[in-house]
């Protein structure tokens, strides 16, 4: 009886090893996120914190030698920020459009998103008054740092009306703000 019953065992351990291979090979292939959806991430995460009102948290993503289209540092961004945060209760931040543009050698990427900011009165208030909030078009730089992170280093931001939105980000909109 040996025999049938070693065929058993040798058939369920092919199967067992290829589908073992398999979940190997489809890990090795997926790996790291691409450099593309850790961005998308970086601006996700960025977008929490700032919803969390956590101002510290939130610059542990600016590189050191961060600065912005006003010569901010990232200690006058912090306080740039802070003040923000501290004027206003129940901020809400969609993030909206997000374009990568090419990643350089030089572990260097420019990327533009337009986010809806607003504050104040619930969601369900702002979505009954279809008030999406204002826009910003954000245009960062971001650089990998020694572990391999996204981290940014430079912005400039700029209020924008719902008509200059990319045509995604008005169609992100729509579908959170029906009849906008």
């Amino acid at each position: 009886m040996t025999g049938p019953r070693r065929v058993r065992l040798s058939a369920t351990a092919g199967i067992l090893t290829a589908v073992i291979a398999a979940v190997a090979l489809s890990t090795l292939a997926c790996g790291k996120p691409s450099d593309g959806s850790a961005i998308r991430a970086l601006l996700e995460e960025s977008v929490a914190r700032a919803e969390k009102k956590d101002a510290r948290g939130l610059m542990e993503f600016f590189a050191p030698e961060y600065v912005d289209f006003a010569g901010r540092d990232p200690a006058g961004t912090l306080r740039l920020i802070i003040g923000y945060l501290d004027r206003y209760r129940g901020i809400v931040i969609h993030l909206l459009g997000a374009r990568i543009g090419d990643i350089g050698p030089d572990g260097r990427a420019s990327v533009e998103c337009e986010v809806s900011l607003s504050h104040g009165a619930a969601e369900v208030l702002r979505k009954l008054i279809r008030y999406s909030g204002e826009t910003y078009r954000f245009r960062f730089d971001l650089r990998k740092n020694e572990r391999a992170d996204w981290r940014f280093i430079y912005a400039e931001w700029q209020s924008i009306g719902l008509p200059d939105l990319f045509p995604e980000s008005l169609e992100i909109l729509k579908k959170l703000f029906p009849g906008l």
